[in-house]
Parts: structure tokens; C-alpha cells; sequence
């Protein structure tokens, strides 16, 4: 029998070993790198799966908002074809009849001017004409040194007249008081407005204060004549108004809102003295 020559009798049976326990241990290592990767993983798994989900809302918004964006833009594309057309339309009638377009829109313009003016309900000069036309003839005054009258008027115990009679019957009576006073002011500068609610404003160029007094008395007589019952008034069995008065010469260093609160103020003491009175003072 001869002995196996595998193993040489002098060598060290260890080192053959030494492959094997080094495969061994980088296998090991590997192995523990893996369950390291895989516990990382299942510790941010839901990390990540949240962070997809909300690139996808987010993308799914951009697109939805996109389309969006597209439809309006298609629209106002759409709309300002359509506005192109109608707009070279109106050219082409304007140059075809444009002296009769221009005479109607004027026309239009001047009744728009007229409307913007007057009264709805009484059919007189409203506040903002009135404020226009005092400040004109002030000015005009000024340089005239002509004086400038305001009388101020305002029905006494309107409010209890609305509340007996209503509101309807109350704009009847507004509207027959204006057509007095319209008619109690004979020059044609003199501007008759109403000035708010019940009370009723005029503008009396080139009148002094006694001359605007016998026009107050005119108004005051005037509406008495009207006989419009007033059955509650703790002043006449009728509708009557108190009236305050103011004049001046209008000079630089004074101006309009000085007149008509001197007027508001003789209006004032007209009502506190009894109302259906006429109070005036000059400037």
C-alpha cells in the first residue's frame, strides 16, 4: 500500500484552511451588509412611498391647472377675435355715416349733461348744479363787485307730513313747491335748486338783501297759497316754509361756503323762532 500524497506529511493542515475561513468571513460581511440595506429600507420605506405619492398629486395638479390655463387663454383668444370683428364692424359704420353719428351722440351727450343736472323728482336744478352755479357767479361777482343773494328754504314738519300723509303725497308736494319757487324768480340768472331732502336753495345774482326779502316773501306767500293740508303741523293747518336769507359783495379773501352758511344760520334762528318766518343778514 502506498500513503495518499494529497496532504504532504510536512505540511501545516491550517493553512489549507485559511481560503476557506476568508471566503467565510467576506460571505458573512456581505450577509450582514444586506440585513443592514434591508432594515434601512424598512425603516424609510413609507418615507419614500409618501414623498412619490405627493410628487404625484403635485404633478397631476400642474397638469390639471395647465389645461386650465390652456382652455382660458383658448377663450380670451376666442373673445378678442370676436371683439376685433365687431370693433373693424363699428369702424366701418362710422365711416360710412359718421356726421349723423356724430350729431346723434352729441345730442345724447348734451341730454346725459341736462339729465346729470336735474332734480329726478322735482324737475329743478339738483345740489351739484347748484353748487357749480354758486361758485360761477362768485367768481363772476368778484369781478363785477355786484352783490350775490341766497335764500334757503325748507318746509316746516316735513317728516310728520310724510308720516300722516306718505311718502308719495310727500313728493307730490315737493314737486308743487318747486314749480313755486321756479316761478317766484323772474331774472334769467336767478337759479332755483333743490338742495336735499325738504329744503330748497336760490342763487340771486346781482341782488341785494332787501331785494332777495321781497323774493323770500314771495315764496313764503306763495306756498301758503297753495292751502296742501298739514293737519298735524304744530304751525299751520297747512304746509309752510321757513326761509333764511343772505347777501354780499363777494370779494378774494371770502368765499361762496361763507354765504351759505350765513344763510344756513338765518334759516336756523327761522325755525327756532317759530318756523313759517324770514330771517336775513348780510355777509
Amino acid at each position: 500500500m502506498t500513503r495518499p500524497t494529497d496532504i504532504p506529511p510536512d505540511a501545516d493542515p491550517h493553512a489549507s484552511l485559511d481560503p476557506l475561513r476568508r471566503e467565510n468571513q467576506r460571505l458573512r460581511q456581505e450577509n450582514a451588509d444586506l440585513r443592514i440595506a434591508l432594515t434601512n429600507t424598512a425603516e424609510h420605506g413609507d418615507l419614500i412611498e409618501a414623498n412619490l405619492h405627493q410628487t404625484n398629486q403635485r404633478l397631476q395638479a400642474e397638469m390639471v391647472e395647465r389645461l386650465r390655463a390652456e382652455a382660458t387663454l383658448k377663450t380670451l383668444i376666442d373673445l378678442i377675435s370676436r371683439q376685433k370683428a365687431d370693433l373693424e364692424i363699428i369702424m366701418h359704420t362710422i365711416m360710412e355715416h359718421g356726421d349723423t353719428l356724430d350729431t346723434q351722440w352729441h345730442q345724447k351727450f348734451c341730454a346725459a349733461m341736462v339729465r346729470a343736472d336735474i332734480d329726478g323728482l322735482t324737475q329743478i336744478p339738483n345740489r351739484r348744479r347748484f353748487d357749480e352755479y354758486l361758485e360761477q357767479q362768485w367768481q363772476v361777482m368778484i369781478h363785477e363787485q355786484e352783490s350775490l343773494a341766497l335764500i334757503l328754504c325748507d318746509l316746516d314738519a316735513f317728516k310728520i307730513y310724510n308720516d300722516t300723509y306718505g311718502h308719495l303725497s310727500g313728493d307730490t308736494c315737493l314737486v308743487q313747491v318747486a314749480t313755486v319757487l321756479r316761478h317766484c324768480l323772474h331774472h334769467s340768472s336767478d337759479l332755483v335748486a333743490r338742495y336735499g331732502g325738504e329744503e330748497f336753495v336760490a342763487v340771486l345774482p346781482r341782488t341785494t338783501l332787501a331785494k332777495a326779502q321781497v323774493v323770500a316773501q314771495r315764496i313764503q306767500r306763495e306756498v301758503l297759497g297753495l292751502r296742501i293740508p298739514h293737519q298735524h303741523s304744530t304751525v299751520a293747518p297747512v304746509v309752510t316754509v321757513s326761509i333764511g336769507v343772505a347777501s354780499t359783495i363777494p370779494q378774494a379773501q371770502i368765499s361762496a361756503a361763507d354765504l351759505l352758511q350765513r344763510a344756513d344760520e338765518q334759516l336756523y334762528q327761522a325755525k327756532r323762532m317759530g318756523k313759517n318766518q324770514i330771517f336775513a343778514a348780510s355777509l
